[in-house]
Parts: C-alpha cells; structure tokens; sequence
C-alpha cells in the first residue's frame, strides 16, 4: 500500500492529472467534461462546507443519488472533512431510507433529484442527527419553497414538531464552502493527510436478506489494499474509458468503479439513463467494461440473432464499441454457453466473487481463467474450505466490523480468526473456487438430503425469459419452484411468436412461454441428482418486488418473505402431487 489513506491519494491523482477530464455527465445529449482541478475544488468546497457547519469526527454523511459525479465528489470531501461516507440505494423506500441515516447517525445527507428530496420529506419518523439536507438537482420546475417553505424541512412525530433541518442547493452549499476556505481548508489537509490506515473511511450497508442490513465499516486500509489487489490481477491505466453506472452503494462499484478508477486515474462516464446504454457504447467507446450476465446475455442474443454462432471476433467487439479489452461480470453465474462464446471470439468475461466485508477474495485472469469457476484467489487473500464446505479468507482487506454490532461482528470469524462468508464452495486441483450456494439457505428433504437452492436457480436464470426462480422443499419430500418472467424478454419472445397479450399476466399463461421455462427446467434436473430435480413449478404473475420485501436493492431474494408472501401457492403445489 504506497499511500497512507484516501486523502493522499486524492491529492496525488489530482496533482498528476491537472487539467485532464476524470468525469463526463450526459447534458442536452452530449458528454461534458469535469477535469480533475474541478474535482479537487469541488471536494474541498464540500468538504469544508461540512467542516463550517460543524460536522462532529467521524460521523456520516449519507448520499441518496444515482451515479453522477456529484456522488464520488460528497464521498470523497466527507473522507478528508474526517467524517464516513454512507450510500443508500435510489431504489430505497423512505423507510429504508429512514432506517440508514438513523443507524448510520447521518449528520448531512445529499439527494440528486426532486423525487428523492420528496421522499425524505415524506419519513415521518424523527432523525435525530440529520443537520441539513443538499440537493444537486437545480431546475427551472424545480424550487425548494415548492416542497419545504423557507427551505426549511419540519418532522414531526405523534403530531409533535421534533426537528427543524434546513434545506440546500448543492452549489449553494459549495459557495459557503469556498466562503470558509480561509479558515478551514488547513483543517481539512491537516485531518486528511494524518488519516489512519484503519480509520473508518466508508460504511456500506449490506443487502439484508434476513433481517435489518448491517453497516460494514471499510478503512482506508481496506479501500487502498483492494485496489492494489486489483491493479494486480486486472490492471485498468489512464487510457482506459469506462463507464459509471452500476449503483455506488454496492461495495464493487464503490471500490472498483470509484476508488480503483481514481487510483488508475481512468475516465469514467456517467451512464443516468440504462436505457440508453447499448448506444453509449457504440458512441463511447469504452475499453474497459463491468456488468451484470444479464447484459452480456443481451449481446449474446443480439449477435447471435443477426450472425449465428459463427461470428467474426471483431463484430462481437463492435457490439460493445469496437475498442474493448477487457470485461468482467458479478453478482450471479454467467452461464458456461455465453462465457465460451465470448471467449471464443476474444473477449473472455471475467468473473469474480467478493462480498461486503472483503469485496476482492477471487478473479478469473484474462489469462488464466476456468468457465464455470469465480477464479483463483487475489493477491494479499487467502481462501480456504472448512470441513462443512464454507468458504473461509484471511486478508489484509477485510472490514473492520458492523457499526454497532460487536457480537454479529464476532459471529463472522471463526476461533483462528478466518472471515466465515456464509457461502459453501469448493477449490478444485487448479486453485479455481467454485460457488455452490449459501449455507443458511441449505434446504434439508425429508430424506435428509442437503439441497443448495441457489445452484438450480442459478441453472433456471440461464434461460433469457426467467427473471427471478425461487426454489422450496425445506422438510418436504421433493422441490417446488415460483418463477417469474424478464417481462422486456418475454414481450421480445411474444412479438416474435405472434403470441397475443395485453399485459404480464397474459404472458405467464402462454403454452409457448410455459413450455420454455418447463424445458429449462428438466435440462437443470438433468444436471442434478434425483432428489434435487424440481417435481412442480409455477410461472408467478408478478416478478418479485422489493416494495413488498421479496428482493433486496440488489435484487437477491429475502426467501423467507418470498415463501410467506407466495405460501398458499407453495402449499397449492405440494397438495397437487
């Protein structure tokens, strides 16, 4: 680790690359630029904004956006101000919203948008901590007296007044900052520049499957240690273009995508509407690019609809831009047909695996890589399988524990002090780990056999019209599944069909559609034992939603909401046998 802590590095990138572009924002369809002497001023006008409104060491600052510049900017200011920087997803319901920035004990919170500012306006439990509310968005139809009078935002709690905290326009709150430069920016250098390794830089909340998340402190040792164990295994430099748009509140993007990207000193392009992705490639050019197999499932459907299988290398590289070398996926398997085809044609997709509380543990090399497997251990990580088949690491990147959580934290090692990841794997004679699922997620037969419900998910997602499969039989006899429709895949597939339908309930009754899934499904019993097949499943007419609680930010299922919420149907299906 060259650097001490966040700030060092920051102030060294800036120095390096004065002048030159680091971010580019789409306005009135076109890229504009923001160099890197803007980003220097920007933080430190922030930062020292926090400082003259007095935010306390250590506390945080939580940031409620999409990606936009102006995130990395309030993460990195609230850094060198000595406070911790908090994301919350966009997709988060003002409870959730409100649960974070309380538990995080949130003195400032940032907004990008009127729909945000809306939402916390709309908590009606107290936050205690929050001094001041920042919103970037700055429009005509936009004014602050519209949704708080005198910009001012009242809770009340019991119909009782309990808080009044003002509200400001970004650049307003950067004005005062450079007002109180003077006085505060030594304050600043001084508190960033002396950062401790293992002082607490950022939190990040986990996905929460089972229960409230948790607030994974991450150090600056953790965030400068991941991205040399990065710049190790996949290295990315200064020409490289990338884009932005996978959320920040995921440890990966948070790391790879901002930290790892500052650290290289790339150029990152902020994508706000994903619609519009496909054509930003072919406009941007990226030579860098990280998805999730849902993408690269698309690419793979596209080229090979227009070419066949046999396709020229070069036209699979046009399809993302013409100038890509190097792409990675996360957060699900990519199925083995997409990953060798990709290969095949010169662009291996990387895959990797990392979790909150050690986001670099594995990484498939562009020269050294296993289809089927998330790649061998990362530098500065050890990785190990203990005997009920968990997957156990030791590294010098692991997170410093769960903010107020001391015995959950303990949970997390075992007596030897080895992080414990709650997911089962296996290393195989290469080195190469392979994930078989969760360990709480096992589901015990009557029988007594031992079912990793995740790996036949995993098989059934491979099919382009299943968005979500849901697999039970805890204490029965054999295994249901709910599965629910990609609907934009699904419409795609009906027009080509000339199925009739007039919504997504239509699609799910649809012999052709049902068909598909049910064939998908015994090609996944065919990769099992007997007693892992799926005997009964049902194609759910709505996917599965994080307004109700079945599916986290990330999209990962909450099973115990999904099995209390579709209980009559699971009951349905094991009473039909």
């Amino acid at each position: 680790m060259t650097y001490q802590n966040i700030y060092q590095l920051f102030r060294e990138q800036t120095a390096k690359y004065r002048g030159k572009p680091v971010f580019y924002s789409r306005e009135n369809d076109a890229w504009k630029s923001r160099n890197w002497e803007d980003f220097e001023e920007q933080v430190h006008d922030f930062a020292c904004a926090l400082l003259a409104k007095n935010l306390t060491r250590g506390a945080s600052v939580a940031i409620l956006a999409g990606n936009v510049s102006e995130w990395a900017i309030a993460d990195i200011a609230t850094i060198a101000a000595g406070g911790v920087g908090v994301g919350i997803y966009p997709t988060s319901s003002k409870e959730q919203c409100a649960f974070i920035i309380n538990h995080s004990d949130a003195e400032f919170l940032v907004v990008d948008t009127q729909k945000q500012l809306e939402k916390v306006i709309d908590i009606d439990a107290p936050m205690p901590k929050l001094k001041q509310i920042i919103c970037v968005e700055d429009t005509e139809e936009f004014s602050f007296e519209a949704v708080a009078d005198e910009k001012k935002l009242f809770w009340k709690f019991n119909s009782v007044e309990v808080k009044e905290i003002p509200i400001i326009q970004y650049q307003d709150f950067l004005a005062f900052g450079k007002q109180n430069r003077e006085g505060f920016l030594p304050k600043i250098e001084k508190i960033g520049f002396n950062a401790k390794p293992k002082d607490t830089a950022i939190m990040v909340y986990t996905s929460g499957t089972t229960g409230e998340p948790k607030g994974a402190m991450l150090s600056h040792e953790y965030i400068l240690n991941s991205c040399e164990s990065l710049r190790q295994t996949i290295p990315i430099c200064d020409t490289d273009v990338c884009f932005s748009y996978l959320p920040f509140c995921h440890v990966a993007e948070r790391i790879s995508g901002l930290y790892n990207r500052l650290s290289s000193g790339t150029s990152v392009y902020f994508v706000n509407d994903l619609t519009k992705l496909y054509a930003y490639m072919l406009e941007v050019k990226p030579t860098v690019f990280a998805s999730l197999p849902r993408f690269f499932e698309k690419i793979y459907a596209k080229v090979v609809s227009e070419n066949g299988k046999a396709v020229d290398a070069r036209k699979v590289k046009d399809d993302f831009g013409g100038d890509i070398r190097l792409a990675t996926s996360g957060g699900a398997p990519l199925p083995n047909e997409i990953a060798d085809f990709f290969a095949r044609n010169d662009l291996p997709i990387l895959q990797a695996y990392g979790l909150t509380e050690n986001i670099c543990v594995t990484f498939n090399r562009a020269d050294d890589f296993k289809f089927g497997t998330v790649g061998k251990p990362m530098p500065m990580c050890e990785v190990k399988i203990a005997d009920d088949g968990e997957i156990l690491i030791k590294s010098s990147m692991m997170f410093s524990g769960y903010y107020k959580e001391p015995e959950k934290t303990a949970e997390m090692f075992d007596k030897n002090g080895w992080l414990k990841t709650g997911d089962l794997g296996s290393l195989d004679a290469d080195g190469f780990l392979k994930i078989v699922g969760r360990k709480k997620e096992i589901i015990v037969l009557s029988s007594g056999k031992n079912v990793a419900p995740t790996l036949l998910e995993n098989f059934l997602k491979e099919n382009h019209l299943i968005s979500q499969a849901f697999v039970c039989g805890d204490s029965k006899s054999y295994l249901v599944a709910l599965v629910t429709l990609n609907q934009t895949e699904a419409e795609a597939f009906a027009r080509a069909s000339k199925i009739e339908f007039e919504n997504y309930a239509d699609l799910t009754r649809d012999e052709r559609i049902f068909q598909s899934v049910k064939d998908t499904i015994e090609l996944a019993n065919a990769r099992v034992s007997s007693s892992e097949q799926i005997k009964r499943f049902i194609i759910l007419e709505r996917d599965f939603q994080s307004e109700s609680g079945e599916v986290t930010p990330t999209l990962k299922l909450k099973r115990n909401v999904v099995a209390k919420n579709f209980s009559k149907i699971i009951e349905k299906l094991y009473g039909e046998m």
